[in-house]
């Protein structure tokens, strides 16, 4: 076993008791947490740091509106204005700008009560917006000199500036992103607007394969996110990759080591993260893999009643799809690890 391994395993012990020190890491003030792979954590990840902050603004840039949904369950009926609104006055000319798009969540959410914490609703248009988009970045591109520039500038920084416009609106000192499994549209104008990556993985091959893929589109200069750069070549850095649905040795005394399919996984996201550490935001790999518990029905109640893990307690139950339910013991455990994640990016 490599030294770097065997520290990040001594370290998720402490982590699991809520011992471990916050990781050494550059503070940003945008996150943007993707994958270009779906159903690995993303949405569940995002509600429960912004749950753990506070003056913060979440943005849903996803068009299934997941973590919308979770901020208001009436949000079709409630939603007037949305990040696809806030966006397309960018690339289609005529339409006039919003403002005030911004919704506070405890108005919805009684969970987030006495918390200013607010929130950029989307919704489902989204789907069109990459066809909006190379649309309009085609015809810019066909304009040339100083005017191209500019023009390209304020369609690549168009998220960046609007949400930098909300959270000024609202007073709120940070921001997560949530994003949609694919990169095209709202995702890459997300990479533009944050200044550093989260990037959740899951347990399985294809989650390793979109991390890998993911790296070499952010650094790839023939592929889709380089062919078309704004004025200063904004790339965002990698703060964090998250290794979810972690499994544990059943061992006496195997103090929280992952077990043998989970230590596969954390071996192959190491040897990646070696291998691409120039587009980390420190020059250590094991500053930048963090394990997760697989949440199980945790997950599912905190989903099923949009409350946030820091509020659920062992032993706490309700049906979903006629099967009982519990939050089993780890919830502590993995409330530890949650708020570990936010010490260490805040």
């Amino acid at each position: 076993m490599s030294d770097i391994l065997e520290r990040l395993i001594d370290r998720q012990f402490d982590i699991a008791n809520g011992e471990a020190q916050p990781l050494n890491l550059p503070k940003h003030d945008i996150y943007t947490i993707c994958n270009l792979r779906g159903g690995i954590g993303k949405t569940s990840l995002a509600f429960n740091l912004v749950y753990l902050s506070d003056s913060i603004l979440a943005v849903d840039t996803c068009p299934q509106c997941n973590l919308t949904w979770f901020f208001d369950n009436n949000y079709l009926q409630n939603v007037n204005l949305t990040v696809h609104d806030m966006l397309l006055p960018h690339f289609v000319p005529g339409l006039g700008s919003s403002s005030h798009i911004a919704k506070k969540v405890s108005a919805t959410n009684p969970y987030f009560e006495n918390k200013q914490i607010f929130y950029l609703p989307s919704d489902n248009r989204l789907y069109i917006l990459p066809t909006q988009m190379a649309a309009a970045l085609v015809q810019a591109q066909s304009i040339g000199g100083v005017q191209q520039v500019k023009i390209l500038d304020n369609m690549l920084f168009s998220m960046k500036n609007e949400i930098q416009r909300e959270m000024k609106e609202v007073d709120a000192k940070r921001c997560i992103i949530d994003t949609s499994p694919f990169f095209s549209g709202s995702t890459h104008l997300a990479w533009h607007a944050c200044d550093a990556l989260i990037i959740p993985v899951r347990t399985d091959q294809q989650s390793v394969n979109s991390l890998a893929l993911l790296l070499k589109t952010l650094s790839d200069p023939a592929g889709e996110f380089r062919k078309i750069m704004p004025s200063n070549g904004h790339t965002p850095k990698i703060q964090m990759v998250i290794l979810t649905h972690c499994g544990w040795s059943t061992v006496p005394g195997a103090r929280n080591r992952p077990n043998q399919q989970t230590k596969i996984y954390v071996e192959k996201v190491l040897d990646i993260i070696r291998q691409n550490i120039t587009q980390f935001t420190t020059d250590k790999p094991e500053n930048h893999l963090l394990l997760l518990d697989d949440f199980l029905g945790t997950g599912r109640i905190s989903s099923a009643k949009s409350k946030p893990i820091a509020l659920l307690s062992a032993g706490e139950s309700m049906t979903i799809n006629r099967v009982r339910t519990e939050v089993n013991a780890s919830v502590e455990k993995i409330q530890h690890q949650l708020e570990y994640i936010h010490k260490s990016i805040w």
